[in-house]
């Protein structure tokens, strides 16, 4: 767990698991972080093994797809899975921010995972439904846009 909190001009991505397959019934995984910084609402793979239940990072499979669905109350996107592998995993590491921070240092878009941490990463099932901050987006999404992972960011982009 990271947080930039001297750095208010970068906001990282933020995400919730509207309605995942995983947080009933699917596979919760521990992933180790590979990239210097790693924003929640990322699409990476299961990579190598490490120790039970523990993977690598690795790049997200080529064959995902989602669909920006509708806009939350919160500004927030809704994204549809409309295609994945198995390996697919959505990371959502729960934020640790202090209660006796500033008003300003508890942002959740402060908070990001950085290199060797261990996060949560859930796997994706076609028609699961996230919910993701315009920062995990390559440019500003619109309602039916088709989604990618651009590989160089690791960002959603339009297909």
């Amino acid at each position: 767990m990271a947080t930039g909190f001297l750095n208010f001009d970068k906001k990282h991505a933020v995400a919730g698991s509207s309605k995942l397959k995983a947080t009933h019934s699917g596979h919760i995984y521990n992933i180790v972080v590979t990239d210097d910084e790693l924003d929640n609402g990322t699409i990476v793979s299961k990579g190598d093994y490490v120790k039970m239940e523990t993977y690598k990072q690795a790049p997200a499979s080529n064959t995902f797809a989602a669909v920006v669905r509708d806009k939350a109350a919160n500004g927030n996107y809704y994204v549809e899975v409309t295609a994945c592998e198995e390996t697919d995993l959505l990371v959502l590491q729960v934020p640790l921010i202090y209660e006796n921070y500033t008003t300003r240092m508890k942002h959740e878009s402060n908070f990001y995972n950085v290199k060797d941490d261990i996060v949560r990463a859930y796997e994706l099932y076609v028609g699961d439904i996230f919910e993701l901050s315009v920062e995990g987006f390559t440019a500003t999404p619109q309602i039916g846009d088709e989604l990618t992972v651009d590989a160089a960011t690791h960002k959603l982009a339009k297909a």
